[in-house]
């Protein structure tokens, strides 16, 4: 089956990406100064953030031992972005290229002004170039006020010929509102096709909310004509809430601090799951959202819907499709290996849960947030612990809410065989089970394994 496939590829390496990644890189200094950006709107309620850069915490050599395939389990696409230009970040170029050597996919977010960095891109070898693309974006009115035009479509069409994919994205802000006309004639004549659009958000509110002062619908009509297929995406997701839907982002898709390796199952802090660049022999361990969303609507949906399809039943266009272009020659934003990811799904790749492992996992959720857990769930548990405890003399490890009501909820016997130690701080258990072992504890389980365990035995 599979050398079918390929002969019909021509005999080319067909790639399937496992986990997606959206990565913060730890920049924030930036040569330009947008009215809609999303971190200078945090910026104006707390006050001037860290300047410049922070180095990585860990030599990137070890950053790639933890982000190995045969560590997240196969070949997995980076997104990496700053909170100011992420190509101002120093260390920035040998991390892509050290993603890229280990087999990964790299995205990148950028204003598209920085040459030198979009340069040593280009002179990479073919094969790598073929798993980068760039997310150029068109900040109009910057670009017009630092006379720097030119040398945005200079780079955008310099990377396109070398190979890489990308697409162009306006944001569609009231600010640029007087400027469509000369956005699109300057995009037809460097071009050749139109720009995408994305909405500006308002990240500092509670709904996360169109950053726009007009009505919706003379917003919807006033930028229709650029027939962004992005665009209109986030519109028809915007505003509705997930919470009645089993949400994979913690198993197929995260949140990465690239500065220190804090991994998230989303974007929220409370929503850590493993600082994996320590013990990086460690296995990750896994815990999806579920049920708890902790938004008012997933903002960014026309990544988590179309590339990676962190909920399943919800039907969307593949990635390829927001993103592309077909340009006048024939030839398109969306080419070499990105072609074939963007045109699937990440959970095409990976195994839904059972019904039972998706009670387990939102129970979990469910203490951690210090929620009233299903009576479902309580037998669910106590079946798990019972089948453990028949070869084994279970000890809880931990104070915190998930420990706390282990010793409320569940019935833990003593029967004096080998020791097997739950960790119920699974954000923790690398270093937790390093101690434990130094101790002579061996046997040390995270509790969002207990589910798989109790299938093993």
């Amino acid at each position: 089956f599979y050398q079918k496939l390929l002969n019909k590829c021509g005999g080319k390496k067909m790639y399937t990406i496992k986990r997606f990644f959206d990565c913060q890189v730890p920049v924030n200094r930036c040569n330009f100064e947008c009215d809609y950006c999303t971190v200078g709107q945090w910026r104006k309620v707390n006050g001037e953030g860290p300047k410049e850069y922070t180095e990585f915490k860990y030599p990137i050599e070890h950053m790639i031992k933890a982000l190995s395939k045969e560590r997240l389990g196969g070949t997995c696409a980076f997104n990496l972005c700053g909170n100011g230009e992420t190509f101002l970040h120093p260390q920035l170029l040998e991390l892509v290229e050290a993603l890229l050597k280990e087999g990964h996919f790299v995205s990148i977010v950028s204003n598209g002004t920085i040459t030198k960095g979009i340069d040593y891109l280009c002179s990479l070898d073919e094969e790598m170039r073929s798993r980068i693309f760039i997310k150029f974006s068109f900040h109009y009115t910057e670009l017009l006020k630092k006379n720097l035009l030119t040398t945005y479509f200079k780079n955008v069409n310099k990377a396109h010929k070398a190979g890489l994919s990308l697409t162009v994205e306006l944001v569609a802000s009231d600010g640029n509102v007087p400027y469509i006309e000369d956005i699109k004639k300057v995009c037809m004549e460097n071009l050749g096709v139109l720009c995408h659009l994305t909405d500006p958000r308002a990240n500092t509110t509670t709904d996360i909310r169109h950053l726009t002062e007009m009505p919706m619908e003379e917003h919807l009509k006033i930028w229709e004509p650029f027939h962004s297929a992005l665009f209109d995406y986030r519109q028809a997701t915007w505003g509705k809430n997930r919470r009645e839907n089993f949400c994979y982002g913690g198993v197929w898709s995260f949140n990465l601090g690239l500065g220190n390796g804090k991994l998230k199952q989303c974007y929220r802090n409370s929503d850590t799951v493993q600082w994996i660049f320590e013990n990086i022999d460690e296995p990750i361990h896994y815990l999806p959202r579920g049920y708890h969303c902790s938004f008012a609507h997933c903002f960014n949906s026309h990544v988590f819907d179309c590339l990676c399809g962190v909920i399943p039943e919800i039907a969307s266009p593949y990635y390829a499709e927001l993103r592309n272009r077909v340009l006048p020659d024939g030839t398109e934003w969306i080419q070499g290996a990105y072609k074939e990811i963007y045109n699937r799904r990440v959970c095409e790749n990976n195994t839904e849960y059972s019904e039972e492992e998706k009670m387990f996992a939102d129970g979990i959720v469910r203490i951690w947030n210090e929620e009233e857990t299903k009576q479902e769930f309580v037998k669910l548990f106590q079946n798990c612990i019972d089948i453990l405890q028949e070869n084994n003399n279970i000890e809880i490890y931990g104070e915190d809410s998930i420990s706390n009501w282990i010793k409320k909820n569940i019935i833990i016997k003593d029967n004096k065989q080998r020791k097997l130690i739950i960790i119920t701080d699974y954000a923790e258990i690398g270093p937790l089970k390093e101690q434990l072992a130094k101790e002579g504890n061996t046997n040390v389980i995270s509790v969002v394994d207990l589910i798989r365990s109790k299938n093993e035995e």
